[in-house]
């Protein structure tokens, strides 16, 4: 993904996990950010989501701590 942060920042790498206040970016290093200087997510590439039968959407990416690659 690049993360782009609310001071024009750029990050890019994959989230390799989260909780209610931080991202951890990895690339060639880790990084620790904090949500609040998050402006913008993007995917570096294209996220297909499959709908269940109540029309909740569900990512076909799965999670890095589930084993799948992650965003």
């Amino acid at each position: 993904v690049s993360i782009y942060l609310r001071n024009g920042i750029k990050l890019q790498g994959q989230i390799d996990s989260f909780d209610n206040f931080v991202v951890l970016l990895k690339n060639n290093v880790s990084q620790l950010v904090y949500k609040h200087a998050i402006s913008t997510i993007v995917p570096t590439r294209e996220i297909q989501f499959d709908f269940d039968d109540d029309g909740e959407s569900q990512p076909a990416v799965k999670s890095a701590h589930a084993g799948g690659d992650g965003l």
